[in-house]
């Protein structure tokens, strides 16, 4: 209803009105107020709980064997041994002396070449290259021996793998006791699986229930799969391809329902791959497997199968470079097939070729007997040798590796040597305090900042503005039972409580860590130390109870602080259901009273026309009289 401000009686109705909804608001402008601080402190016990949590998760990363068992590595010469501890590495020393490093064999040209641009006389380095043969089932593809130029390779026919087909011959099918089961052979190995009983109301549904059945059998799925093809049928197929597989129907009580019969039988195809005229069957595309493929002359491939082989071409090509001393570097450096490197050397009166291994060791040699080097020789410039340990005394210990790490030689400790050694190193392990010193240092940081938290949240103003947890039970509650957790003593430990390794609680209810007190405490006794902070076999060490109390707290469905944060949601939820039954109420007045005032403006204006009517009547009687 439209607002008549004082049409008649002259009064500011629409202010009227909104001053009175004002007063009539006072209960919602209320509860709106307390829903806000609900939401504040719903906010606030959440992110308590995810403070708390992370500390939880602190304080359990660092009981683990791994925390107050963390092991340092040192060498007595860092130069010529450098060590690394691992987590599995224990605590103990070991001496010896480097008295040989590993090297790698490498040799050089006989000839000097006056430039890079120089012809060495070599043949060249020949290199085979492909491209395409992922697409066709190859993971692999190396050839060698051909003649430079193109080498043709198609994959002529595509493997398959042994499959049997079995026609629904109804839908629904309901599966029980009596028709549950299939037997199968597949490459020589019986199988026998169930499907889950029930109604199954589609092809698909039914092919989904034989996958399944396979796929929960100990080693079925490891040889077969089952799917529904494009005509609806089901299909068993053998996960590996070619004329080596096989698959036969042995038996079951599912056979009808499923559309199989007994003895049905299917054998895989090969794969068929012609390089350059030359066919090659391949009758196993199992994963991993390697075939030769021939090309009838002297050259072949070394394929590598990734799966089923798919028809296609294989673009492939022997190239042979490398004649110049450049060319040569380059093609040697660039094939991967050759298991060194090359560089030329300037010898300030001209260059030579040098070879290098990739590997150290005894065993490390470079082979140039191969046609690639024409007419080229080369002198052995360094032999491989092993790297050498010994370890003094009446009957000297060597320790050899083919090259210059050696690993266990303490356990979980790699030792790497740089260079030979005139005496003895020592490389020994310990506890390393420093690292331990520094997690501990973190968890009272990160615990002091949750204890600062709930002070500065839960705590009284009188003459100040309201805090969001004001009072709040569960969070005080929270930080007395972490602050307890880390400060009360443990019995039958030889250090009795935190406060004497250096953890002490002060005035304001917080913690500091004193880390030399810490040190000086862990250097006299590691083994106590550690189980004041955690002691599964005994009583409980402060962070094994620092996580129980975080437990306590968090745990979804049980943790107060998650009971907690529910009953102020539901809170929330309350308070609004509230408001909004009032504001439908205040609507309703509101447009009672509109209607109310307008209801009087409506009689004050026919008053006011009747008593001008009767105004003007009774001035008309006053004309008429006669003296």
């Amino acid at each position: 209803m439209s607002n008549i401000d004082g049409l008649s009686s002259g009064l500011d109705t629409s202010s009227i009105i909104n001053q009175l909804m004002q007063l009539e608001r006072r209960p919602q402008v209320a509860l709106t107020t307390r829903r806000d601080q609900e939401q504040a402190a719903r906010t606030e016990l959440s992110d308590i709980r995810t403070d708390l949590t992370s500390i939880r998760n602190a304080a359990a990363d660092l009981r683990l064997s791994s925390g107050f068992e963390a092991i340092t590595a040192t060498s007595s010469n860092p130069d010529a041994v450098s060590v690394e501890a691992s987590s599995s590495a224990t605590t103990g020393s070991y001496s010896f002396e480097v008295t040989q490093t590993a090297t790698a064999a490498s040799v050089y040209s006989d000839q000097v070449y006056a430039s890079l641009d120089s012809a060495t006389g070599a043949s060249g380095i020949s290199s085979f290259s492909a491209s395409g043969y992922q697409a066709a089932g190859f993971s692999g593809f190396v050839g060698s021996n051909f003649p430079d130029g193109p080498v043709t390779v198609e994959v002529i026919q595509g493997s398959e793998p042994a499959k049997v087909v079995g026609g629904i011959p109804t839908i629904p099918i309901t599966v029980d006791g009596t028709n549950d089961s299939i037997d199968f052979e597949v490459d020589g190995f019986n199988f026998s699986v169930s499907l889950d009983h029930g109604t199954y109301n589609s092809e698909q549904a039914l092919a989904e229930a034989l996958s399944a059945a396979i796929v929960g059998h100990a080693t079925a799925s490891e040889h077969v799969t089952a799917s529904l093809n494009a005509s609806n049928q089901i299909e068993l197929a053998t996960r590996s391809e070619g004329s080596d597989r096989s698959l036969v129907v042995t038996g079951g009580t599912a056979l009808t329902d499923l559309g199989f019969t007994l003895g049905q039988a299917g054998s895989g195809v090969d794969g068929q791959v012609e390089v350059d005229g030359v066919v090659t069957s391949i009758s196993d595309t199992t994963a991993g497997t390697t075939v030769t493929l021939a090309s009838g002359g002297a050259g072949s491939i070394e394929a590598t199968l990734s799966g089923g082989v798919r028809t296609g071409t294989i673009t492939a090509e022997q190239t042979t470079s490398g004649t110049t001393l450049q060319e040569l570097v380059s093609a040697i450096n660039n094939d991967p097939n050759l298991d060194y490197s090359a560089l030329a050397v300037n010898t300030g009166s001209g260059y030579r070729l040098q070879l290098t291994s990739d590997t150290t060791g005894a065993s490390s040699t470079i082979d140039t007997a191969g046609g690639e080097y024409g007419t080229m020789s080369f002198t052995q410039l360094t032999t491989g040798q092993d790297a050498i340990l010994t370890v003094q005394g009446d009957n000297p210990l060597t320790i050899q590796s083919s090259d210059n790490t050696f690993e266990e030689l303490l356990p979980g400790v790699t030792v790497t040597v740089n260079s030979e050694t005139t005496g003895p190193v020592t490389v020994s392990t310990e506890r390393d305090v420093a690292s331990i010193s520094e997690s501990v240092d973190a968890l009272v940081t990160q615990v002091n900042d949750f204890l600062n938290r709930i002070a500065s949240s839960t705590a009284n103003n009188p003459e100040g503005n309201r805090t969001v947890l004001q009072g709040n039970r569960e969070a005080r509650r929270a930080a007395d039972e972490v602050r307890n957790a880390l400060i009360n003593p443990v019995d039958d430990n030889a250090f009795s409580s935190l406060g004497v390794i250096g953890i002490e609680l002060t005035r304001e209810g917080t913690l500091t860590f004193d880390q030399d007190a810490f040190a000086e405490a862990f250097a006299s006794d590691p083994d106590s130390l550690s189980a004041l902070f955690t002691n599964p076999a005994g009583e409980p060490g402060a962070l094994d109870r620092l996580v129980d109390a975080a437990e306590a707290a968090t745990s979804v469905g049980t943790g107060y602080l998650y009971t907690a944060g529910e009953a102020a949601d539901q809170r929330i939820d309350t308070y609004g259901e509230q408001i909004d039954a009032l504001e439908r109420r205040l609507e309703i007045r509101e447009s009672t009273l509109r209607r109310t005032y307008a209801n009087l403006e409506v009689a004050l204006s026919g008053l006011q026309q009747q008593s001008s009517y009767l105004a003007s009547q009774l001035a008309g009687l006053g004309g008429g009289t006669t003296s």
